[in-house]
């Protein structure tokens, strides 16, 4: 197993209660403050990694369970073992990404063996099969499993949508034994993906058709409308005229963020949360009408 990323998941947390300082009110006329004291932060407590004591979260007391990220991965991996040939584990790469301190922790299987080629009449491309494990420590969003595919030419991830996603409240810990038929499911799905792909690599669309797609996207900026279609123009000298390049473009736009699709700099690298969000997005867009519209468009050549 290889990592890929030096981000470093396996720190621990704990919970803390939560302290205010209060200046003490002397019972004076005029009153007088006094010395601070300490008191409790009513009924709330903090989730604090204990290396670094950052606080990634705050919650009412006894409303929260903590996942460790050890417990939450090594289980992950326990099930992919078990449902694996040790041959497709031994290949198996991970890559870590984390976002405000760790609060946000991703980590990607990916799975090489597991590879399928799409080939247009000027280029060949290899789509890995991909497990994400997400655990969450701020309260944003539920610990979750996602099964989705990515590019190996240019890695350019997509999650194909909700049937891949195994999800459950922090409040009552998290259910490892439901995710295990997921991965059977996202594989069938995977494979019906290639087919489908490759059939896209096979059909040929005009240019205007397609602009016409990328400006009705639904959440889409008038400027990244018009990104789109600029690495539209690159996604044709590599993979031809066609729908499999417009899946290409879109998911450049939601796995890259160092050129034409720049993320806002905060400060608390958060790429990994946004790149999620931008693939799930684009699974969206994959499966709307507007897209459907665009493949009644394409010709198969």
């Amino acid at each position: 197993m290889l990592n890929q990323e030096n981000t470093d998941l396996m720190f621990n947390t704990e919970m803390r209660n939560l302290y205010s300082n209060e200046r003490q009110l002397d019972n004076v006329s005029p009153p007088l403050y006094g010395d601070f004291i300490t008191k409790r932060a009513g009924d709330y407590q903090g989730v604090f990694r204990t290396d670094t004591d950052d606080c990634l979260g705050i919650f009412k007391e006894n409303s929260y369970t903590l996942v460790q990220n050890d417990h939450f991965f090594s289980g992950i991996e326990d099930q992919l073992t078990d449902y694996f040939d040790p041959i497709v584990m031994d290949t198996m790469e991970v890559k870590d990404s984390a976002s405000h301190q760790g609060a946000v922790s991703i980590r990607e299987y990916h799975f090489p063996s597991l590879a399928k080629t799409i080939e247009t009449s000027r280029h060949k491309t290899s789509l890995n099969f991909r497990v994400i494990g997400w655990n969450c420590f701020d309260g944003s969003s539920r610990c979750k499993i996602i099964i989705g595919n990515i590019d190996t030419f240019c890695s350019n991830g997509l999650i194909s949508g909700d049937y891949d996603t195994s999800s459950q409240k922090r409040t009552s810990g998290f259910d490892l034994k439901s995710f295990i038929g997921n991965v059977s499911k996202g594989l069938v799905r995977f494979n019906s993906d290639i087919e489908k792909y490759q059939r896209y690599a096979e059909t040929t669309i005009l240019t205007p058709y397609v602009n016409d797609f990328f400006n009705n996207l639904k959440g889409i900026s008038e400027r990244n409308a018009e990104r789109l279609q600029d690495q539209y123009k690159e996604e044709i000298s590599v993979r031809g005229n066609n729908l499999w390049a417009v899946v290409s473009t879109l998911t450049n736009y939601a796995s890259h963020f160092d050129g034409r699709f720049p993320t806002r700099n905060t400060g608390n690298n958060h790429d990994g949360v946004t790149s999620f969000n931008r693939q799930a997005q684009v699974g969206r867009w994959l499966n709307s009408e507007t897209f459907k519209t665009l493949e009644r468009h394409s010709v198969s050549v």
